[in-house]
């Protein structure tokens, strides 16, 4: 089972602004008349019920949005990119791998039709008929497009069950949820049999609740060792578990504490959970002979067991009607999110800094280089209306600031010159 992927995700580019000029005949005050370019397309994941996988991103990795479209003359403004809209399975976990813990989740996908940007469009840039002023008339600069924005994501699904089985390998779980329901996971007698999650739907009277197998602890599973960690993040969507032990295990009271010190080590939450604890196997002879020995160590520990046999079926119906019992009394979590919202870096400062590189002069201004980029600098006229759109938006009094002195190499972008 895929139930972890890492994707490149970038949005579509900004288109570009055109320079462009109105010359009819009979028309003497044309003007400028370049128009904007199209604001790039988003990536958009979206929860779709009819996928149940993340199969299908084993072979693609890398998802970009549409561009935008670039401007024209007579104001005519470039389209805007198609949003790419990724369907992704309900129960899925978008996380922000550039960051490490924290707030590392951009969202969690747990109702049908809820969808998240993972990766905004850039905007597009402004054509020349936005920069014509009573002292700029005739304008020949226009913005070049902005880049969209690019992420590596992780998309972890995690299973939405009620209740959850947890307990070392081999206890009996795939055959409790046998038992207890429909679902017919693989079984055998030898660790690690269950290679992926699995479902069931469990009827108790006129209720039901789905029952989820969480498979892969032992000792170090929070670390990763065994499968730990492909798993663990299951039993997170539970609402209440049930922990089996085996009772034919030389310290049955040993082996809970241990799967729990692994729940509070992987996430303190999993261990604050709701747990009904069932003793497995009491079908065999020697387990059966302990009973009241293990029940004495349970009850000392604070623990009031449930005896069964998933083999034969003897006490599963009670254990059933006692986690739905422990599942109508929990607290039900409502985590409180709001609906679009994504992690995004803070955005890039207006107005112009200036540091220095060497003997270069660095000049950071979002506005002032998309403007450097969109240019013909081979143009007298060009670059003097670049420096005099520097000026307005206080790049030569940053630059003094900064102790800049004519002679000096100044850089926006691509674009060097020397300070004068």
């Amino acid at each position: 089972m895929i139930d972890r992927v890492e994707l490149g995700m970038r949005g579509g580019d900004g288109g570009n602004g055109a320079v462009s000029f109105r010359r009819e005949k009979y028309v003497p005050f044309g003007g400028p008349d370049g128009g904007d370019g199209g604001d790039g397309g988003d990536i958009v994941i979206a929860a779709d019920l009819s996928i149940s996988s993340l199969l299908k991103f084993g072979h693609k990795r890398y998802y970009r949005a549409e561009d935008g479209g670039n401007g024209a003359g007579k104001k005519k403004h470039g389209r805007r990119g198609e949003d790419l809209v990724i369907s992704a399975p309900v129960g899925t976990v978008v996380l922000n791998k550039a960051q490490v813990g924290g707030d590392a989740a951009i969202a969690d996908l747990t109702r049908p039709g809820e969808r998240v940007v993972v990766a905004r469009g850039g905007s597009g840039g402004r054509g020349n008929a936005r920069f014509a002023s009573s002292t700029s008339q005739a304008p020949r600069i226009a913005e070049k497009g902005e880049a969209g924005e690019e992420w590596a994501i992780i998309l972890e699904l995690r299973l939405i069950a009620d209740v959850g089985i947890i307990g070392y390998p081999n206890v009996g779980k795939s055959t409790l949820l046998t038992a207890a329901s429909a679902a017919r996971p693989k079984i055998a007698d030898y660790p690690f049999t269950t290679r992926e999650p699995a479902l069931g739907v469990v009827e108790v009277g006129q209720r039901n609740f789905v029952l989820a197998e969480i498979p892969g602890l032992l000792a170090g599973a929070h670390l990763g060792r065994g499968l730990g960690h492909d798993f663990l993040r299951h039993a997170t969507r539970t609402r209440v578990l049930i922990h089996l032990i085996d009772g034919s295990s030389p310290s049955p009271v040993e082996d809970m504490r241990q799967v729990n010190a692994e729940l509070t080590l992987f996430d303190s939450a999993l261990a604050r959970k709701p747990q009904v604890v069932a003793v497995n196997k009491v079908d065999l002879p020697e387990v059966r002979a302990r009973i009241g020995e293990i029940k004495q160590a349970l009850e000392d520990a604070g623990v009031i067991p449930v005896f069964i046999s998933a083999a034969t079926g003897e006490g599963t119906a009670e254990l059933m009607a006692e986690a739905l019992r422990s599942l109508e009394s929990a607290e039900v979590e409502v985590t409180v999110k709001p609906p679009g919202k994504v992690f995004h870096p803070q955005p890039r400062r207006a107005g112009v800094t200036i540091h220095k590189e060497g003997d270069v002069f660095v000049v950071v201004a979002p506005e002032m280089e998309r403007l450097v980029a969109g240019a013909d600098l081979t143009s007298g006229e060009v670059r003097r209306q670049l420096a005099a759109r520097f000026a307005r938006m206080g790049g030569h009094k940053a630059l003094e600031k900064a102790g800049a002195k004519p002679g000096d190499r100044v850089r926006c972008g691509n674009f060097e010159w020397e300070w004068a």
